[in-house]
């Protein structure tokens, strides 16, 4: 009798293992990269994310955040999607550019109004658009946008208040045409380099300043090496959320799900953490020895026309309708 229950449960169990969807019993690990450090909102945005697919999932989704480029450069990141060596990551519109030029329309200097004019751009059906021309390319799902603030410029020579000032001066860019641009109209040597080289680089002179939202620059500590910080906010990077597509066919359908509810729930409290924190970095770089540089950004815009030309001449008439609707968004 005790032998027959044994065989019955045994047997139980095996129906039931059998009768299990491969869906529900295959477990997806999933590798979020970015290159910012620990304590940066995007960092801790991907740690929520990770956590909340983690815990919606049953474990059957084990995804990892990996701050400060564990997982490789910006380029490597996004090179990483496509050969599915990497499932989620971040990059900019303007270094995803040199995979679809037209992208790089999200990031031109001085486009926007303000954040809710970003945000309207990139949630509505401008964002959606690009996000599917560029699925289609390049094989990499674009989940949406997060919030990133706009790029200012650090120094260590002299106080950045006029655009003549940027001359003479050798300032670290990321590989992003826009971006490197932007830095050459105003009369810098832009000088590419990936973020993690850039530390050391201030600290031994190779180069005089840098440029990026002010997050990135307190939470990399760029005032122990810098002395000004001119407020040029002369780009907006929205900070692009992306996952390989091949991998995200790949889930079950409820899987799926939670992976994009998981990105639309950690987007407001991404955009809201970066911008209460502005007033708060400002007085935190201040307080550690930089000195701030206000800007008239009006006369920094006039030296962007050339910039504007060209993105429109390399990318056609479709470029300089995106140009419209976007200054258009309302």
């Amino acid at each position: 009798m005790k032998k027959w229950l044994i065989l019955s449960a045994l047997a139980i169990l095996v129906l039931s293992l059998v009768a299990l969807p491969a869906s529900a019993a295959d477990k997806y690990v999933i590798k979020i990269a970015n290159v910012t450090a620990p304590e940066h909102p995007l960092h801790v945005g991907f740690e929520k994310m990770a956590s909340i697919m983690n815990e919606r999932s049953g474990g059957r989704i084990q995804a990892t955040a990996y701050p400060s480029g564990q997982l490789g450069n910006l380029r490597a990141i996004s090179e990483g999607l496509q050969l599915g060596t990497i499932e989620i990551g971040t990059q900019s519109p303007g270094g995803l550019a040199s995979f679809m030029p037209l992208l790089g329309v999200l990031e031109l200097p001085y486009l926007y109004r303000d954040n809710q004019h970003v945000y309207n751009t990139v949630d509505g059906e401008i964002g959606q658009e690009l996000n599917e021309l560029f699925r289609e390319k390049t094989g990499i799902r674009i989940l949406g946008y997060w919030m990133n603030l706009y790029r200012n410029t650090t120094n260590s020579r002299k106080a950045i208040v006029q655009p003549e000032d940027f001359k003479g001066l050798k300032i670290r860019v990321p590989e992003t045409k826009t971006v490197m641009d932007t830095i050459a109209a105003l009369g810098a040597s832009p000088v590419p380099m990936p973020f993690g080289d850039v530390y050391t680089s201030l600290q031994q002179g190779v180069i005089d300043g840098q440029e990026n939202p002010l997050s990135i620059i307190w939470a990399s500590k760029l005032y122990e090496v810098q002395k000004y910080l001119s407020l040029t906010g002369h780009i907006y990077s929205p900070v692009t959320i992306m996952i390989s597509d091949q991998f995200y066919n790949s889930l079950p359908e409820d899987l799926q799900k939670i992976v994009v509810a998981a990105f639309e729930e950690v987007r407001p409290e991404v955009r809201t953490m970066v911008e209460d924190q502005e007033k708060e970095l400002l007085e935190n770089l201040k307080n550690n020895g930089m000195e701030i540089n206000e800007v008239d950004k009006s006369e920094f815009a006039e030296y962007m026309g050339s910039i504007y030309d060209e993105f429109t001449k390399a990318n056609g008439k479709t470029a300089g309708e995106y140009i419209e609707r976007i200054k258009a968004v309302q």
